[in-house]
């Protein structure tokens, strides 16, 4: 497992509907429900549903907003396709983290975007259901490397350069891990093993 390397998650409100926008073109808005998980935090989540949730609808993805923890039970995931969590929601009860790991061993969705691995740190099995864990983040700008262009996701999608957070992660889970893209970080190429 590797320490203290940085790897960037997408952030980006126009990278995420790029990306849905290619996976399901010409769905219908009761094709696919996700609950999206907030908090009321800087972040903001309250409105990058606001901003997201029109978009995706356009293409069949209905979202559903809750800051609830008592929503990560078997009764409420059951109603959704996957579930989408910004936030920075430190604790995890041992009951909601069976019900998600469940809920995704069953075939569900678990979307965890920009500031979430800082999300439920008391849980190592949540931790390395995300890929990784918070450590820190400082900010600049940067250009993505795409390292999977044959991957079908990235059909059509280049680079991009932006101002962003910049995410160090430690706790690495390595099984099944696909890096699509990267970027530098001093002589680091964040999100590649060495």
């Amino acid at each position: 497992m590797m320490t203290g390397t940085p790897i960037r998650f997408a952030s980006s409100t126009a990278v995420i509907v790029a990306l849905c926008s290619i996976c399901v073109p010409t769905a219908t808005a009761a094709d696919l429900r996700l609950l999206f998980m907030g908090d009321n935090g800087h972040h903001q989540p309250g409105r990058r549903f606001e901003e997201l949730a029109p978009a995706l609808a356009e293409r069949g993805i209905e979202l559903q907003y809750t800051d609830q923890m008592k929503d990560l039970n078997p009764e409420t995931l059951a109603k959704f396709d996957g579930l989408v969590l910004y936030a920075n929601i430190d604790q995890i009860e041992d009951s909601q983290a069976r019900a998600l790991l469940k809920y995704v061993a069953d075939g569900n969705g678990f979307i965890p975007l920009h500031c979430a691995t800082f999300c439920w740190r008391n849980n190592a099995e949540i931790v390395a259901l995300m890929g990784a864990q918070f450590q820190r983040h400082g900010g600049r700008v940067f250009t993505t490397q795409v390292v999977a262009a044959d991957h079908p996701i990235m059909k059509g999608y280049g680079s991009f350069t932006s101002w962003d957070e910049t995410y160090i992660h430690h706790l690495h889970n390595e099984k099944n891990r696909t890096v699509l893209e990267f970027r530098v970080e001093g002589e680091q190429a964040a999100g590649k093993t060495k």
